[in-house]
Order: C-alpha cells, then sequence, then structure tokens
C-alpha cells in the first residue's frame, strides 16, 4: 500500500479502480520556414484557433443540464483568450518576425505570458498561467492533429465508477466528470484556488489535487481510496484500511439518509432557540438546491455573475428582470449584495475611468461603485424596482468606514426619490445592510450597527485581512486560520455589536459552511448562517443537537487558546461535549415518586 498526501476538493470519499489519462508531453517540432511560406503558416495557425473555438463551443453546447454554473464562465473565459491579442495576435508576429513554425512561435508567446503571470504578485492570478498552458495545449493539439484524450471522448461504459489520475485536468474536462459517472478524480497539479477545483467543489465530488507523481506511481485498474476531506489517496491499500473506509462510507450514507429527513424540521436548538439558515446563491439554477433543502431564504444573492465574461454591462431591465425572477420564484426573504468586482474578479468590459490594480486591497467593491456611478445607479434602481416582488433587503460588500454607508444611503434615497417620480413601484421600507469583510470594520461595528438594518460577517476576506495573508497563496496557505483568536474575538465583536443595536447579524463565508464551526459560533452568539446549500442539512444537524446556554460556557477555551494546535484540540473538545436538553422548570408537571 502507498498514500500520496495533496489538497483535498470536494466532499466525501471514493473507492474504486484507476482510469489513467494517458496525456503525454506533446512534442513541439521546431523549423525555420521560407518568407513565401509565412502566409501559408499563418493561415494554418489561424485555422488552428478556429478549431478550437469550435471545440469549447461544443463543450458548451454538450453541457450537463445540471453541470455547475461555474462551467460555462471558465468555457468562455478560455474562448475569450483565443481572441486575446497577447496570445493570438503576438504569436503570429512572432511567425512574421522570425520565419519559424506557428507550433514553435505559439509556445515562445505562450511562455513569455506564464511568465509574466508567474512573476505577478496575487496568488489568484499567478494561478492563471494554467489557463494558459490549457488553451495552448488545445491548440497545439490542433495544429500537430492530435487526438486529446479527454474526457468529453468516453461513453459512461469506460468511466463508470472510476477514479480519473491524470497529470491536470482543464476546467472543460473537469464538468464532464459527474455525467460519465466517475467516482473521483486525482492530479498530480492543482490547488484548492484553480478552476478545476472549483468545479469540482461544485460536482461535489471527492478529489485531491497537488499529489505530484500520482501519475508516476498509479497504474490502470490500481484500487484507490480517495479521501477528499483530508487530501489523501490510498494506493491498494491492505484490507484494513479498506475495511475501514468501506465503514465510514457506510455512515456518510446512512448520515445523507437521515438528513433528508430533517428538510422539514424547524432549525431550534436543544434549548429553544430558533436559528435562521439560509443560502447563497449566484443564479436562479440554484434555486432548486435552496427549495429542496427548505432554506429559510437566501441570505446572500452574489449578483457578480451577471456581469462577468460579457462585452458589456448589463442594463438596468435585464438586472431587473434577472432580480424580479428570483424574487418572484422564491417566495421567500432574499438580501442581494451590489456589485463586488475588483482585484482578482475582473470584468471583461472597460468599466473603470483608468485602470486599477488588481489587489484585494485596491479598487473594489463599494470603493468601485461609488467611484462608477454608470455601474452602481442602475443596479440600485433594478434592485429596489424588484423590492415591489418580494421581501428584500439590499447588503453593500466591503465597507471600511462610516462614510461609505452615508455616501450609499444618500444614494439609495435620492434613487427612491426618482422612482416614486417615476411612479414605479418599490418597497419603501426596503432594508439596507453592510458585509464587515474587513478588521476597521469589524472593530467598529457598532458604529455601522447605529447606521444599518444588518450586519453580515464575511469570514472569507475578514480571515486573511486580519492575518495579513492572501488566503490563495499556497506557500503561506497554512497561516490561514479560521479560529485564530483575533479572528473570534472579532466575529464575537460584531455579533455583540448587532445585540446592542438590536439588529441580526449573519455569518455568510465559509465557516457558515463548515459544520466543525457551527457549535463554536453558536457559543459567540450566532443566530443567522448563511452558505451554499448543499451544506444546509449538515449544520441544521449541528444546530438540533445543540444548547445554547452550555456552548457559551464553553467557548471560551477556544477563544482563550495560545496556540493553533491548542486551539483546534479546544475545538475538538467542544464538539464532542454531550449537549443536552434543559430540564423542565414546570412545576405543575407531576414528578415520579421515588421507589
Amino acid at each position: 500500500m502507498l498514500s500520496l498526501f495533496g489538497s483535498g476538493i470536494g466532499r466525501g470519499i471514493a473507492i474504486g479502480p484507476a482510469y489513467v489519462l494517458k496525456n503525454s508531453e506533446i512534442e513541439i517540432p521546431e523549423f525555420k520556414i521560407r518568407p513565401e511560406e509565412v502566409g501559408i503558416e499563418i493561415a494554418r495557425f489561424k485555422a488552428a484557433v478556429d478549431a478550437t473555438a469550435e471545440q469549447y463551443q461544443s463543450i458548451l453546447e454538450n453541457l450537463p443540464s445540471d453541470a455547475p454554473k461555474e462551467s460555462a464562465a471558465f468555457v468562455e473565459a478560455h474562448m475569450m483568450m483565443l481572441q486575446d491579442p497577447l496570445l493570438v495576435d503576438e504569436s503570429i508576429a512572432i511567425i512574421k518576425r522570425d520565419c519559424i513554425n506557428a507550433e514553435s512561435a505559439l509556445s515562445q508567446q505562450s511562455e513569455s505570458l506564464i511568465k509574466v503571470f508567474e512573476q505577478m504578485q496575487d496568488a489568484y492570478l499567478r494561478n492563471k498561467k494554467t489557463d494558459v498552458q490549457h488553451i495552448t495545449n488545445r491548440l497545439l493539439r490542433s495544429l500537430l492533429a492530435i487526438v486529446s484524450h479527454s474526457l468529453d471522448e468516453f461513453n459512461d461504459e469506460d468511466l463508470s465508477g472510476k477514479v480519473i489520475v491524470s497529470k491536470d485536468l482543464s476546467p472543460a474536462d473537469t464538468m464532464f466528470v459527474k455525467d460519465r459517472k466517475v467516482s473521483a478524480f486525482v492530479t498530480d497539479l492543482g490547488s484548492q484556488i484553480s478552476h478545476t477545483a472549483i468545479v469540482a467543489r461544485s460536482l461535489k465530488l471527492p478529489a485531491v489535487v497537488g499529489l505530484h507523481g500520482s501519475t508516476q506511481y498509479i497504474e490502470d485498474n490500481d484500487l484507490l481510496i480517495v479521501d477528499g476531506m483530508r487530501g489523501i489517496i490510498f494506493i491498494n491499500p491492505t484490507s484494513g484500511v479498506l475495511k475501514q473506509y468501506r465503514g465510514i462510507l457506510r455512515k456518510i450514507r446512512e448520515r445523507e439518509v437521515n438528513l433528508g429527513r430533517l428538510v422539514r424540521r424547524t432549525s431550534k436548538t436543544l434549548d429553544g432557540q430558533r436559528i435562521v439558515l439560509t443560502a447563497n446563491i449566484e443564479t436562479i439554477k440554484e434555486l432548486k438546491e435552496v427549495e429542496r433543502v427548505n432554506a429559510a431564504g437566501v441570505g446572500l444573492y452574489r449578483t457578480e455573475y451577471l456581469f462577468m465574461n460579457r462585452a458589456t454591462a448589463p442594463s438596468e431591465e435585464e438586472q431587473f428582470k434577472a432580480y424580479q425572477r428570483i424574487v418572484t420564484r422564491l417566495g421567500k426573504p432574499i438580501v442581494i449584495r451590489t456589485l463586488d468586482v475588483g482585484g482578482d474578479k475582473q470584468m471583461a468590459f472597460n468599466y473603470a475611468k483608468k485602470k486599477s490594480s488588481e489587489s484585494p486591497l485596491g479598487m473594489r467593491a463599494v470603493r468601485l461603485c461609488l467611484n462608477n456611478m454608470g455601474l452602481f445607479k442602475p443596479q440600485l434602481r433594478a434592485i429596489l424596482r424588484a423590492s415591489a416582488f418580494g421581501k428584500v433587503s439590499i447588503m453593500i460588500p466591503m465597507l471600511s468606514n462610516i462614510d461609505e454607508v452615508s455616501q450609499v444611503l444618500s444614494l439609495i434615497k435620492a434613487t427612491k426619490k426618482e422612482l416614486r417620480q417615476e411612479g414605479i413601484a418599490f418597497d419603501r421600507r426596503i432594508k439596507v445592510g453592510g458585509m464587515i469583510e474587513v478588521p476597521a470594520a469589524a472593530i467598529a461595528a457598532d458604529l455601522f450597527a447605529k447606521h444599518l438594518d444588518f450586519l453580515s460577517i464575511g469570514t472569507n476576506d475578514l480571515i486573511q485581512y486580519t492575518l495579513a495573508i492572501d488566503r490563495v497563496d499556497d506557500a503561506v496557505n497554512y497561516l490561514y486560520d479560521p479560529i485564530h483568536p483575533a479572528v473570534l474575538n472579532l466575529i464575537k465583536h460584531v455579533i455583540k455589536a448587532g445585540d446592542r443595536a438590536s439588529i441580526p447579524v449573519s455569518l455568510c463565508g465559509e465557516m457558515a459552511a463548515n459544520q466543525n464551526y457551527t457549535k463554536l459560533l453558536l457559543g459567540l452568539g450566532l443566530t443567522h448562517f448563511s452558505m451554499d446549500a448543499t451544506y444546509l442539512l449538515d449544520i441544521k444537524a449541528q444546530v438540533l443537537g445543540s444548547n445554547i446556554q452550555q456552548l457559551r460556557r464553553l467557548v471560551h477555551k477556544v477563544l482563550s487558546a495560545s496556540t493553533p494546535s491548542e486551539a483546534r484540540d479546544n475545538l475538538t473538545a467542544l464538539n464532542h461535549y454531550p449537549m443536552r436538553a434543559p430540564e423542565s422548570k414546570d412545576k405543575n408537571l407531576v414528578q415520579p415518586k421515588a421507589k
């Protein structure tokens, strides 16, 4: 038995035979061409670009009906890169200048682009070199007429129940995994923030990436155990390990059946505290899962999806119709977050007065919106108009000072006046809240709570800003610690600020969806959780088995830990502490007589 360690992606565990994708390294021919052959070579290169674009278009048209929302976006992003002058025009320029073959010119330009990405400080942008590599490989295969052994070429009989093993998988390959009934996949390359990993999480499949050697050690039909939770794979496991993991799989399946029985249960703790569990969404397609798990509503509707991968910003009318459809179908409270772009989330069209930094600390979210009224005003109008069709709230992302709140509230007030004058219906009492993602905002939460109707803690950014790390940089990923005392005390402070102002406080980061942190957050006083709907029943199970009064007495041990290991040990003890329902204090109940 051999075990390999990488980064766990997705959920759960899978056991199955290996299927090794044998996409060998492409041997790139390099040779000079005569000046009179340049035109022919450029035509050959352009034909390869067209053929590759057709491949991507075919992938888009044949996406599985339940493919994750990210799938189409990643394919469209690759199609846009095929039109990028830095890749296409510069490769053609090299063919003309150096009189060399198209494969060699493309390879040179691709390597130049990859070096540019590798030198970028932002880890997310550095990771985009992988996109360049995937696109270049498809182009090279088109030029060389090499048949690509991609997942979309196999039928269900080939891959059903198998574990895909590959040096790397593109998002285009990964999105076909579920339709081919693959049980899991593992790759040599990749990280937790790669596009492939994002698609894998959406598919809810066990996967381990960044194994650095899986294709060297694994042969076809080797029996594999893929532990997507721990980031480990076992190659030809011993009977003892196999028996252990089969037992874990049985428990996971039993738990899934039991979770299904919780759908109609009220989300209430053992001591009677009602806990609000809502969902995070990006598109209307996700409402199917929101409805299945009976979420209390949508606590975070990310509107960026409407703005990405398009040549122009969506009009007010287009946004209004999108919001209206979701609000009407949901029929429950929904919090719509205003545009949160900038930093690593860049739009294809030119929206800023001048080029801004792609740093996560730069011109983004509310900062960008207040400096681009052409983007912000139509969105506010669209949200207000949609509020006439349901219980809608507005949430402002990445607040850092109270002046931003004042500007946004003034703008909303002016927009309401416009709509009244135009005779357009809207909810005149619409609530406006803010996301607490910046340490300064967390510390000043009492001030924000005086001016807003609710607060929502965005832990993903709050953690990285508090600990001064880039959460997508593998080099410092070990420092990303949700239970760092500084982080927990900031969360507690924000919750208490909401209590003092009598306004609700929710938490919508990844911590909300992680059942290891549910009891801890309950003990800190959190009563509103918002998460990916697929995790909601797991969190509800934790809520139903918790006693708030007990947890409030226990959390101080985690808060006061002096080292990460001590904090984890104390959190484990907290999660395993026996919870009990409080004894009835009704004196009229007949007590059994002692024998």
